[in-house]
């Protein structure tokens, strides 16, 4: 029996996020190789090299030398967002297969381009998410694929941080792409519509809050967050956005990098429906409400395989793997970037208008 051959994958980015794909990427097994790490920041790629052993050969400074010198079959984008649209451009045109950390681009233009190029070059474009491969996130979908819910009608959200602004990275900044909005509300907006099967959004607003996270006092309470660039700091504070949708679904929340709040993380959403309703929080079981046997009953699951961070990196990379080298299913391919992407733009402008955006 033939060898089976490797997927070779180009970790492009080596700031804070690559180091949970490495891990995952070589935890998928013998299917992958790791054929180059890319940086800009010479720091950047020592750190890389002596983290996780990589050969002095694989290491780059930039995209394009690499991919046509190395020629990956994919590459895996762990770029600051303002990056992501030329750099998947570039792979794409290349012929790579793109795997990219959410959100996909800066906006829906430079989504649509990432779409329609994979499309047309017939490579996966998968965007990074993954709160679907959440345990307790597949329960809520057997419980709305077996009715439990009944009719959706409303969820409310919150991705919240007591003292949570990035002291690294470009988050705190509007124009290379961060702020909470961008950063963090993201992967609460995808899991919140995926688990209702993804409806199409009609209306948004927004208000955006400002002043906390350019105070220099904030800085100077005791937090385990650490500094962060005060006086550039130029994104929200916190958002609260409502956004309705074709199916009568109307879905509110919040998201903050500084909130005057109890804990020093809330990542959550509530859920109702004409016939039940559910509780969702992040690496915790969830909780079930309905009316059983003439009573209100609440329920909750006596046993859940593992919820953490690795095994969701893992299993979304192995899902993009898969899906390039068998024709697998995507779960989640570049058009859920696109979809998510357009409720930011309108999440984005109905901040800065103050008046409702219809989609």
């Amino acid at each position: 029996m033939s060898e089976q051959k490797k997927f070779k994958v180009a970790i492009i980015g080596c700031g804070m996020i690559y180091n949970e794909h490495i891990p995952a990427l070589r935890e998928i097994g013998d299917k992958v190789e790791i054929v180059a790490a890319v940086d800009h920041d010479p720091a950047a790629l020592k750190k890389a090299q002596a983290k996780f052993g990589l050969a002095e050969e694989i290491l780059f400074s930039d995209w394009k030398t690499m991919l046509a010198e190395v020629k990956p079959d994919g590459v895996d984008i762990c770029l600051p967002n303002h990056e992501h649209f030329p750099c998947a451009m570039d792979a794409i045109a290349a012929g790579c297969h793109v795997y990219c950390e959410k959100p996909l681009a800066l906006n829906v233009a430079e989504a649509e381009q990432m779409v329609a190029a994979a499309n047309a070059a017939n490579v996966k474009l998968a965007v990074g998410f993954q709160q679907e491969y959440n345990p307790g996130t597949e329960l809520l979908i057997n419980a709305r694929n077996e009715g439990f819910f009944g009719d959706l009608r409303f969820i409310h959200g919150s991705l919240i941080r007591r003292r949570g602004v990035p002291g690294y990275g470009i988050y705190c900044y509007r124009e290379p792409g961060g702020g909470p909005i961008m950063d963090i509300a993201v992967h609460l907006l995808d899991i919140m519509t995926y688990v209702c099967d993804r409806p199409q959004p009609k209306r948004i607003t927004a208000s955006f809050f400002y002043g906390e996270g350019n105070d220099p006092a904030n800085g100077k309470v005791f937090t385990g967050s650490g500094e962060w660039d005060y006086e550039n700091y130029n994104v929200e504070d916190l958002a609260a956005v409502q956004i309705t949708f074709d199916t009568g679904l109307v879905i509110q929340m919040e998201t903050s990098y500084i909130n005057q709040c109890k804990d020093d993380l809330v990542y959550d959403f509530k859920l109702t429906g004409s016939k039940g309703g559910a509780w969702w929080q992040v690496y915790k079981a969830p909780e079930f409400y309905t009316d059983k046997f003439g009573a209100m009953m609440n329920m909750t699951p006596v046993y859940l395989p593992s919820q953490g961070r690795p095994d969701m990196f893992r299993k979304k990379l192995e899902n993009w793997v898969n899906a390039c080298t068998t024709g697998t299913e995507l779960l989640l391919p570049g058009e859920v970037g696109l979809y998510v992407q357009r409720m930011l733009d309108g999440i984005m402008l109905a901040a800065k208008t103050g008046k409702e955006v219809l989609l």
